[in-house]
């Protein structure tokens, strides 16, 4: 098996309003769908919002992250599948979409 990232995209706000019960149900969420992947789960972990990006030879620090929209990355995940499009169904399962939330599903290079 080949493993593969999931970036999590994300509204920069989206939880702004949850209240601490709604943010333990939207991780008891992404337990859930963990517990379906069984062998394909290798790890995953989210994302402080705060970013700094390192640019070019003369390594130029910027705070960021600066995207085009509002939308951040959010966290991550790495799983095991056959192939990309293995690793795309099976990340049509993560409850980041369902709150509009985006995934970039990409294979991790063999070195």
């Amino acid at each position: 098996m080949n493993k593969y990232m999931l970036l999590l995209f994300e509204e920069e706000n989206m939880y702004a309003e949850f209240s601490p019960e709604e943010m333990q149900q939207e991780i008891g969420e992404h337990m859930k769908w963990i517990e379906t992947l069984g062998e394909h789960y290798d790890s995953g972990e989210p994302l402080t919002p705060q970013a700094r990006s390192v640019k070019g030879k003369d390594k130029v620090v910027t705070d960021g992250p600066y995207i085009e929209s509002k939308e951040l990355v959010s966290g991550f995940y790495i799983l095991n599948a056959e192939s990309l499009e293995e690793a795309t169904e099976l990340s049509k399962g993560c409850p980041v979409l369902r709150l509009g939330g985006s995934i970039e599903v990409r294979e991790v290079m063999k070195m």
